[in-house]
C-alpha cells in the first residue's frame, strides 16, 4: 500500500491530481480516533492488476471541518455521511441522519463522548 500524506488545505488538489475515474476506485474514507487528534484516511484501489491501494491521510483536531471530496469522487458522499453520524465529525456539506436518526445524541465510534 502506498501512503501519501496531505493536509486539509491541499486535500482536494491532491485527490484531483491523483484520481482518474477509469483507473482508480474510491474504496472508503476512514477516521482513526486518537483522542487528542484524528487520523483521516481516504483509500483508493487501482482497477488494473495488481490492484494497488493508495491511502491519502492527514491529521486534524476533532472539531475542524474536513473538506468533502464528493465534487471529485461522486460516491464519496456516502462515506462522508456515515462518518458524520458515527464519528461526530464536521465534513463539508454532509449532514447527520444518513446512518442514524438525525436527532441521535452522541457519536458511537468516538473514544471520547
Amino acid at each position: 500500500m502506498k501512503k501519501i500524506e496531505t493536509s486539509l488545505n491541499n486535500l482536494k488538489t491532491d485527490i484531483a491530481n491523483f484520481y482518474k475515474f477509469d483507473k482508480q476506485q474510491f474504496m472508503v474514507m476512514n477516521i482513526v480516533d486518537m483522542v487528542e487528534k484524528l487520523e483521516i484516511q481516504w483509500f483508493f484501489a487501482d482497477y488494473a492488476h495488481p490492484c494497488d491501494i493508495t491511502c491519502f491521510y492527514t491529521y486534524s483536531e476533532p472539531n475542524i471541518q474536513i473538506p468533502s471530496i464528493a465534487s471529485i469522487v461522486g460516491g464519496a458522499w456516502v462515506a462522508e455521511a456515515e462518518l458524520v453520524d458515527l464519528m461526530g465529525v464536521n465534513i463539508e456539506n454532509a449532514k447527520k441522519g444518513f446512518v442514524l436518526e438525525d436527532d441521535f445524541e452522541g457519536s458511537p465510534l468516538r473514544k471520547v463522548k
